[in-house]
């Protein structure tokens, strides 16, 4: 037992320990990384005269040949890469699969040293999802940051078209000028349309990045539409950017409005871990038998599964359809 413990302390200060280097490294190099993105959508970085898309993400699953063309014979790979995609995330399929199998092995030392019964498997489980759950929030951040920078972006591609520049102009404009990760799809649009494909495909390629950012697809939809029946774009792309803007005005009133449920949701599903938290710590007799017998395992399994449903039925409760 005693060396299961060593061994877990010691493999989650190693994994502290990167985290903070690789935080502070992210932090010191996130300007710098956006420079070169920016250089990227002009093609004047280190990719010019290489043939390369700067800004177009490498479909490799792994850094190892062997590892990729393994990887790629899975279907969930494909469904990784391109949740990877639709991040900032430099990392591979393979890297992803390596933290879920790290964080997965960390969850069943620990049920090994609970010796929990069944529920030994649960850390497990939990531990491994994390990953998949960081990533999802990287995905949801930027997606949330892409709606918020494409009011501006419009509003330059529109004062771009008045000056009489090409649209495919107005989008190398906004890829150098904008910050990430607007800058991002529109240069990746701009770079695919000055490779050959097609400028419909360059622009649903944008939503496809982004499946879930409806303001992107009403841009694209309208985009596409006026290139094949004629209209005045720039009127078009000032009302999208207008109507964004005061949707996000209501949202955020809307988001004042339901604050007081959203936070008593998060201390109410907070108390039940809370409270077995300081049960374990200040009394552990008394609540260690939902750990060590098969009853209290059951009793412990319905409860979190009854926790998780009114969670969820009170979080719903504070969310509004529009």
């Amino acid at each position: 037992m005693k060396i299961i413990l060593i061994g877990v302390l010691t493999f989650t200060a190693v994994a502290v320990m990167e985290a903070v280097a690789y935080t502070l490294r992210y932090f010191a190099d996130r300007r710098k990384d956006e420079l070169k993105r920016r250089l990227s959508a002009l093609g004047t970085s280190e990719n010019v005269g290489t043939g390369r898309a700067g800004l177009l993400r490498r479909d490799k699953l792994a850094s190892n040949a062997t590892l990729d063309a393994i990887l790629r014979s899975l279907k969930f790979s494909a469904r990784l890469e391109s949740m990877l995609e639709q991040t900032e995330l430099e990392m591979t399929v393979a890297q992803l699969m390596g933290m879920i199998g790290g964080a997965g092995f960390l969850g069943l030392l620990l049920g090994l040293l609970a010796n929990s019964g069944v529920l030994m498997l649960v850390p497990t489980v939990v531990f491994a999802l994390i990953p998949l759950a960081f990533v999802s929030w990287k995905r949801a951040q930027r997606n949330q940051r892409l709606s918020e920078q494409l009011p501006d972006a419009l509003d330059m591609m529109a004062r771009s078209l008045r000056a009489g520049h090409a649209l495919s102009t107005s989008f190398k404009m906004v890829a150098t000028e904008m910050p990430t990760p607007v800058n991002i799809e529109f240069g990746r649009a701009f770079e695919a349309q000055e490779l050959g494909q097609p400028f419909e495909r360059s622009v649903a390629d944008m939503t496809r990045r982004a499946p879930d950012n409806q303001d992107l697809k009403i841009f694209a939809l309208s985009v596409i539409v006026q290139k094949e029946t004629g209209g005045n774009l720039v009127e078009i792309i000032e009302k999208i950017a207008d109507t964004i803007r005061s949707r996000y005005k209501f949202q955020g009133k809307l988001r004042g409005l339901t604050a007081e449920g959203r936070v008593s949701a998060l201390v109410v599903g907070a108390l039940p871990i809370l409270s077995m938290l300081f049960m374990l710590v200040s009394n552990r007799p008394y609540i260690w038998p939902l750990f060590s017998t098969d009853t209290g395992n059951h009793i412990l399994a319905a409860a979190a599964a009854i926790w998780a449903m009114g969670f969820a039925i009170t979080r719903r409760m504070t969310k509004v359809k529009i």
